[in-house]
């Protein structure tokens, strides 16, 4: 009686889906920190640059009464996509990805990085100027 001890290789497209699923909660984060940013960090940093601020007068007024509900949502979509990502390397650390997937990162994985670093950004530059909470 023999005993398998690894596990059989996931399908193709695994590893794309959880990109695409890590990129969504990342994208999502993102809108959400940018929603944040939008009405009293993100004005004041662009014309600390010398950049105007006036397109985002619409965006910050909807966003500054969600200003709260908005920054909740972003940690919880940056928690998911941290999650993903977890879940991912795990899963390539054990093998049980294919061999094709271990190799490299697709550009949908890629774009889900940059989200959650840009989502980031926008929060520490929101807590740094004014605190929202």
């Amino acid at each position: 009686m023999e005993i398998k001890t690894d596990a059989s290789p996931a399908p193709p497209g695994a590893d794309r889906r959880g990109d695409a699923a890590g990129t969504a909660l990342a994208a999502g984060g993102l809108l959400a920190a940018f929603g944040v940013a939008s009405c009293c960090a993100l004005p004041i940093a662009l014309s600390t640059l010398g950049i105007g601020a006036a397109s985002l007068v619409g965006i910050g007024y909807l966003a500054a009464q969600y200003q709260r509900e908005l920054f909740y949502l972003a940690v919880i979509c940056l928690a998911g996509a941290g999650v993903v990502a977890w879940r991912q390397w795990r899963a390539r650390a054990c093998g049980v990805c294919a061999a094709g997937a271990a190799r490299g990162r697709s550009i949908v994985g890629w774009m889900g990085i940059a989200a959650v670093i840009l989502a980031m950004m926008l929060l520490v530059l929101t807590f740094w100027y004014e605190p929202p909470i």
